[in-house]
């Protein structure tokens, strides 16, 4: 039997959507940030958990009983992982709202006054779709000190800005609802996925603004997957989702930090290292002169003679 999400009674000016699976260890740190917000408005957080086999469904059980105006469960009886289908609970939620916020359930707001402070600029300035923040980098599980995960000036933000400051946290966005009902959402949706999609769907649509002061923890877990994903890949999807907009500007600069990072890896590639090959691979695919301009550009930077021993080891 399929699982049936509650059904809102009212509406709501901010939604939050927020996915978990066993985040028993931090699901607490997320609801309480939901909880502690100030806000003149009604709003609520929708939680739907990924079938958890930890502790995290008791977590947010509590968190509902205790907050049962703000804290609404969903939980889903099978994992969906990377299943869109699970976004289906939400759908019911965000037609009731005027905005919609994010929040993972291993990352946390760090501002009581978050969701007041965006949403009062969206209400004063109808010609921005979206609200984002910085945010602070806390390493679990390892010594490395916290750090801020973009460094950037409070203003306006294009599409080319957004594939500059690559590094935008998901739990920092607040974004008009009428966002999803826009063509150029749609269009995008067909192409690409994921929290990147509202921001360039956004910068389409309308107007995006960034806040450079950190109001939200973006917990980095080193096994996860990003830490993982190889040099090639990381410049393919991000090409793929520079191509996805249309826009010149973003392609080209796609375009031009592909042929940087080529250049600092063809020492490796010299040598025959994997990763090397595949970020080549990748290049070429791209644009077949971006291995021709990457050479060139490492043969300027770097002096024949350190280049003859690097090729010799």
């Amino acid at each position: 039997m399929e699982y049936t999400a509650p059904v809102p009674t009212r509406n709501y000016k901010v939604v939050i959507k927020c996915c978990t699976y066993n985040q028993e260890k931090y699901i607490e740190d997320a609801l309480n940030g939901f909880v502690r917000q100030k806000t003149n408005f009604p709003f609520c957080a929708i939680v739907v958990d990924d079938c958890s086999t930890d502790g995290n469904v008791e977590i947010i059980k509590r968190y509902e009983r205790e907050y049962p105006d703000i804290i609404k469960g969903v939980y889903l009886p099978v994992n969906m992982y990377r299943n869109p289908k699970k976004n289906i609970y939400f759908k019911p939620w965000e037609d009731c709202a005027q905005y919609i916020a994010y929040c993972e359930g291993d990352d946390y707001w760090i501002d009581d006054h978050k969701l007041q402070r965006q949403v009062d600029f969206l209400d004063s300035h109808p010609e921005y779709t979206l609200c984002f923040h910085n945010a602070l980098v806390r390493y679990q599980d390892n010594p490395k000190s916290d750090h801020i995960q973009s460094v950037f000036t409070t203003g306006d933000f294009s599409t080319l800005d957004l594939f500059k400051k690559w590094m935008l946290p998901l739990a920092s966005i607040v974004v008009r609802r009428s966002l999803f009902d826009s063509s150029e959402y749609k269009l995008l949706s067909q192409k690409i996925h994921g929290g990147i999609l509202v921001f360039l769907a956004a910068s389409k649509t309308g107007k995006v603004y960034g806040l450079s002061e950190c109001l939200s923890v973006y917990r980095k877990n080193e096994g996860g997957v990003s830490n993982n994903m190889s040099i090639g890949y990381c410049e393919q999807v991000l090409y793929d989702f520079a191509k996805a907009t249309e826009d010149e500007a973003s392609i080209n600069y796609r375009k031009s930090a592909t042929i940087s990072a080529l250049s600092l890896y063809m020492p490796k590639l010299l040598k025959g290292d994997k990763d090397a090959k595949e970020l080549l691979r990748v290049a070429r695919e791209i644009d077949k002169m971006i291995p021709v301009k990457a050479f060139l550009k490492m043969f300027t930077r770097m002096p024949i003679n350190i280049l003859r021993s690097t090729i010799k080891r």
